[in-house]
């Protein structure tokens, strides 16, 4: 395996313990690894990540929480996002998110300075058979208005339950799928240096 210098960032939309998503997540950047980029798997459940709230920020500045998780979306080449559908959308964990690395440190730091040149392959993992393809499209809504590239033809993965193995591996047909994508997000993230 020839190291590419890339740096992936990956994230769940799920906090849930045993979350597809998560998992979903997790082979995705398995297959990022192989391909000889560097990874890093934030779990947003287990970061201390208030609600955005103005008033906090303004009588406080922004929490050192969102400074650490800002320097770590600002060194990423590129994400992998998975996330859960709820309620036709993508969750609130991932909007609370990008509302807080949206926000400036000072008038030194440029507007939306965490997603600049970012490019994002896109995934859900749903036990029903929509895919999540609801979230996925709110979901590139938002991206795109932060100023992140989304490559087109995210991954659905209906029927999550049943397309796991027990060591959380897919299927050959599904992982292929994966690979392609992570191949296309390392292929586009080359194309933008």
């Amino acid at each position: 395996m020839t190291k590419t210098g890339i740096n992936i960032l990956g994230l769940s939309g799920s906090n849930r313990a045993d979350s597809f998503n998560t998992q979903l997540l997790s082979v995705a950047l398995e297959c990022a690894k192989r391909q000889g980029a560097s990874i890093t798997q934030l779990d947003l459940g287990a970061i201390n990540l208030p609600f955005y709230n103005g008033d906090l920020e303004a009588s406080s500045g922004l929490p050192d929480t969102v400074l650490d998780l800002k320097k770590q979306f600002e060194a990423a080449d590129g994400l992998i996002i998975s996330t859960p559908e709820y309620n036709g959308f993508f969750p609130g964990l991932l909007k609370n998110c990008f509302d807080w690395l949206s926000r400036r440190t000072g008038p030194e730091d440029p507007i939306l300075s965490a997603f600049d040149g970012k490019i994002a392959g896109l995934m859900a993992a749903t036990v029903g058979g929509s895919g999540g393809i609801r979230s996925l499209t709110s979901l590139t809504t938002q991206l795109h208005y932060l100023g992140v590239t989304v490559l087109p033809r995210p991954f659905s993965l209906t029927h999550a339950g049943k397309a796991f193995n027990d060591n959380g591996s897919l299927g050959i047909e599904q992982l292929t799928t994966v690979d392609d994508m992570v191949v296309a997000l390392l292929r586009a993230l080359r194309r933008s240096d």
